[in-house]
């Protein structure tokens, strides 16, 4: 398992040029929970699947990326939010990103406990995913069984969800613009 480090206490900002068309924003928060389950929930209702609040409203409402979505390395303890957007939008897309959390923070949270349950159930229908299964329980050191997983994420409460996502301190921003865009135009 991965060494959990603590974030900085200001967020770092990295700029980056490159001969590119569209910019990438790259987003890091530390996890500051061990509850697993509940920010694995936390994950998935802020930009885990395709009705995610990041899925739903920025990228679909604001149309401010061409993607985003969030993915909880467990391991690592840490989240991280990957999105494509015009170089021009990267302040009002950060600023969407984090009241996207905000808002899982404060408890607005929807149902994507099913979904991440159905996907769990389904790991042995496939040869390819219970191997891959196998494969990151040891090289994580995780070994509770699937049914596990699934009987902890049936337990988890909304205010659960919501405490494990206030447990998130942003740690990087990453910025991949333009060559000729950013502030100096």
């Amino acid at each position: 398992i991965a060494e959990k480090c603590s974030a900085p206490e200001t967020p770092r900002e990295i700029t980056e040029r490159m001969d590119v068309t569209q910019g990438k924003l790259s987003m890091g928060w530390r996890v500051g929970t061990n509850d697993a389950s509940a920010m694995m929930l936390a994950n998935l209702i802020f930009g885990g699947y395709s009705n995610s609040k990041l899925f739903l409203n920025v990228r679909e409402k604001l149309s401010l990326c061409y993607y985003a979505s969030s993915s909880y390395h467990r391991s690592k303890g840490i989240v991280t939010v990957s999105s494509g957007i015009e170089h021009g939008d990267v302040e009002t897309a950060k600023r969407e990103i984090l009241a996207q959390l905000e808002a899982v923070q404060r408890g607005e949270i929807e149902g994507a406990r099913s979904c991440l349950i159905a996907s769990l159930e389904s790991r042995g229908d496939s040869a390819g995913r219970m191997e891959e299964n196998a494969l990151g329980q040891a090289a994580t050191g995780i070994r509770e069984t699937v049914d596990e997983l699934i009987a902890a994420l049936r337990g988890v409460t909304g205010e659960r969800i919501a405490a494990a996502a206030q447990s998130l301190t942003l740690d990087t921003v990453y910025f991949l613009t333009g060559e000729e865009d950013g502030e100096d135009e």
